[in-house]
């Protein structure tokens, strides 16, 4: 049975509960999770370091991409196990079940919440319950296929355009690279001078990642998020201070030379916008590079200040689909609020499919009729047997 949710549906309240990180765990260079709490920040988690000096530079963000060590993409699509055996982990330290009505990863709840003025994207999630609770992950199968051929497309196109068929590609390395310049392993005065230096010579990947897990929600429902944090902007607060003002996301675009461009740019800020939001964090660095994956120059935004910077943009004024972040904020309530009553938590037997079609732009809830595959693929037995024994531990 299928159930439709209208698009234009709106929650009452935009109350969002204020993010607050639970724990943090790691992916390391070879692909293995990290989950030591009292090392991953310490160890895992890099420091933003680029003075304007260095801008000055014209740095390549394209330099490297030969030796671009790269993930395969079927082990990129969000670690479901990973992050159950972190959750499994932090419920042994504390002696509790996670308070949570929604367990997901953030880049799966920002494509719902930027939904509404990003309608050419599909959503393809599925669903189970567990334990009272609802688990959300991306169809791999799915996704990976999606990836595959929009990957086929860009070179295609780039190969008419005569960018060359690996342009795309070297695009989506100039972000890792951005990364891997601006930041440090440790803060500025414990690095050595030829470590600061000697960024730019490093062999850029994408396997190593610093993942910040917050309590957070809108409403009523309770949401448990698991999400990327690019570095920190200035010190890791001590004695289990708030740590989510600290963190920062980092983008790169291309330079904005024509209105055409600004207009998508604030879409692209948009998304940015959403992804921080839904997290906490409160810090945006943009790193602008030229059609020769030179960098220009870098302007740091404060989360909290985008949206205001988009309803201010008079070359948007007029549009009609202009974005509101608060509208955005509304869908994104009220599907959480559909979602948690029409997909019952203290179901353990059924799996449902959230599904967006840009074709017909109707955004589905359907009932799996393979739901054991589903839940298998997303419930890890080790995950069972200890959510099993916590029960136990807490009715004594």
């Amino acid at each position: 049975m299928m159930k439709t949710f209208p698009l234009n549906s709106r929650a009452q309240t935009t109350a969002l509960k204020q993010p607050k990180e639970l724990f943090s765990y790691a992916r390391d260079i070879d692909g293995a999770f990290i989950y030591d709490e009292s090392k991953v920040k310490e160890e895992n988690l890099s420091y933003y370091y680029l003075p304007d000096s260095s801008i000055d530079k014209q740095i390549d963000l394209g330099g490297g991409f030969q030796n671009f060590k790269k993930i395969p993409e079927a082990e990129n699509l969000g670690d479901f196990p990973g992050l159950l055996k972190a959750i499994i982990n932090y419920e042994k330290r504390e002696n509790c079940r996670v308070n949570a009505d929604i367990i997901t990863f953030r880049g799966l709840m920002t494509k719902i919440l930027a939904l509404p003025y990003n309608l050419k994207d599909p959503i393809d999630f599925n669903i189970v319950t567990y334990d009272g609770q609802i688990f959300i992950k991306n169809d791999e199968e799915i996704e990976l296929r999606r990836r595959t051929e929009q990957k086929q497309s860009n070179n295609n196109s780039n190969s008419n355009n005569n960018n060359g068929s690996d342009y795309q590609e070297r695009c989506e390395f100039s972000g890792y690279k951005f990364e891997t310049i601006s930041t440090l392993p440790r803060p500025w005065a414990d690095c050595s001078r030829q470590l600061i230096e000697k960024r730019n010579k490093k062999i850029v990947n994408n396997y190593e990642q610093y993942i910040s897990v917050v309590r957070t929600g809108i409403g009523k429902v309770k949401v448990l998020l698991a999400g990327e944090v690019d570095c920190i902007w200035d010190f890791i607060p001590e004695n289990g201070g708030d740590v989510l003002p600290h963190y920062v996301e980092l983008k790169t675009s291309r330079i904005l030379e024509h209105p055409g461009q600004i207009v998508n740019f604030e879409k692209k800020l948009f998304k940015t916008w959403a992804q921080c939001f839904l997290l906490g964090i409160r810090k945006v660095v943009y790193g602008f590079r030229d059609d020769n994956l030179i960098l220009r120059s870098v302007e740091v935004y404060k989360t909290e200040e985008i949206p205001l910077l988009i309803k201010n943009n008079p070359l948007t004024e007029a549009n009609k689909e202009k974005i509101v972040a608060m509208n955005a904020v509304k869908w994104y309530g009220a599907v959480l609020e559909w979602l948690t009553k029409e997909v019952s938590p203290t179901s353990n037997n059924g799996a449902w499919r959230l599904s967006f079609d840009p074709g017909s732009r109707s955004f589905n809830l359907s009932e799996l009729t393979d739901a054991k595959k589903v839940r298998d693929e997303i419930i890890s037995e080790e995950f069972k047997e200890w959510r099993s024994e916590l029960k136990s531990k807490l009715e004594k």
